[in-house]
């Protein structure tokens, strides 16, 4: 691909030299050490596929590209180290696409740089109308479609605004904080926008995800023999040597073995959803159970964010995990307020779904929807509102 090109905002040398060393097989890469210089250079309109920035200029660099209009789908990697992935939360939040661990071996680094590129090619083609240009505003949605979502949305918020103010109004006397919860989605293409929702949980209640990891349902089980926390940095070929780790790593000044923690990203969950979460306000779990917390939503339809059926937009700490070949073919379907897996399984109450489930549902709406699907998906949604899941 020596049409494309990577752009590298990084004050090391070395690495910056190693990454061009990588991606210069295949395409033209362009490197400034100092932010300003690569905005102006961005600002003079010219063709980028991939921009990778180290962890000194990412936060700053990821708030440039996102706010500017041509630059907003392109993917963006933040640099670090293994054992250092706490940036992970950060980059993600400020407009980063994914981490790039610098200390792999330079066939891994490579195929991840192949992929992004390849994945912006594929977005471009996507998003490439009749005339040749590109539009990277929102993803194009079927004309009948959109009819569908405005006419549909502006009756429904119509009829239900006194409902909502009502709502509004307990939200506020119930628990201090916001009416409105705003949290940032990958939709289609991996489009980034805020979704609203009516707040269901206390305040901060993002900063508590880490402590509630054993409540999650997407999670997979562990055994009864995990480890206690004198020993869980090790895995288990040091504690069956008895010895200490030979491939130790720091977390969070924590330690941890590199197998060890190459094993739990491998094995963590894609989604996150907590059953009896403690999180949730008291007014939270009805609205939730009823569905009404999600109307805020129709005016993401409003805007072309969202379309009234197609696939959850996921928040960007689960939209990450989901970047492989096979589950980023969630992402070539609209971004929805309701869809297959709301009205199958889980809506009927026949237990919790697992992510794969839910995923491979969203893959099928993707390769699927029409008219007639969409229509029957809205129909059966009146008919599972109210979750008999209190998740």
């Amino acid at each position: 691909m020596l049409n494309s090109c990577v752009l590298l905002v990084m004050q090391d040398d070395l690495i910056a030299n190693r990454i061009a060393t990588i991606a210069g097989t295949t395409c033209a890469v362009v490197r400034f050490r100092d932010e300003k210089d690569a905005e102006q250079w961005l600002t003079d309109s010219q063709k980028v596929d991939l921009i990778i920035a180290d962890t000194n200029t990412g936060q700053s660099m990821s708030a440039i590209v996102r706010n500017k209009e041509d630059y907003r789908l392109v993917p963006f990697l933040v640099t670090c180290r293994l054992g250092k992935t706490q940036i992970l939360h950060t980059a993600l939040i400020t407009g980063a696409t994914d981490i790039l661990i610098i200390n792999e071996e330079n066939g891994k680094l490579e195929s991840k740089i192949q992929y992004y590129l390849s994945l912006n090619s594929h977005i471009r083609t996507l998003l490439t109308q009749g005339t040749g240009s590109v539009s990277f505003t929102h993803p194009k949605t079927p004309w009948w479609k959109r009819v569908i979502d405005i006419s549909v949305s502006l009756i429904i918020l119509v009829l239900l605004s006194p409902l909502m103010l009502l709502v509004a109004l307990l939200i506020y006397l119930d628990s201090k904080g916001p009416v409105i919860y705003k949290s940032k989605r990958a939709g289609a293409n991996f489009h980034v926008f805020d979704m609203y929702k009516f707040r269901t949980m206390r305040v901060e209640a993002d900063q508590l995800l880490n402590q509630l990891a054993d409540y999650n349902i997407y999670a997979p089980s562990t055994g009864p023999n995990t480890p206690n926390n004198d020993v869980e940095h090790l895995c288990s070929a040091c504690r069956a040597q008895g010895i200490s780790c030979q491939r130790l790593l720091f977390d969070q000044d924590k330690p941890i073995c590199e197998k060890a923690y190459l094993q739990e990203t491998r094995t963590s969950a894609k989604f996150m959803k907590f059953r009896n979460d403690p999180r949730v306000t008291r007014l939270g779990s009805f609205l939730r159970n009823s569905s009404i917390d999600e109307l805020p939503q129709l005016f993401n339809i409003l805007l072309g964010d969202m379309s009234l059926v197609g696939n959850r937009p996921l928040p960007l700490y689960e939209a990450e995990k989901l970047t492989s070949d096979e589950y980023a073919k969630r992402f070539a379907g609209p971004a929805g307020l309701t869809g297959l897996w709301q009205v199958q399984k889980r809506a009927k109450g026949k237990g919790p779904m697992s992510d794969r489930e839910r995923t491979l549902l969203d893959i099928e709406y993707s390769h699927t929807f029409s008219l007639k699907t969409d229509l029957l998906i809205i129909w059966r949604t009146f008919f599972s509102l109210w979750q008999k899941e209190n998740v």
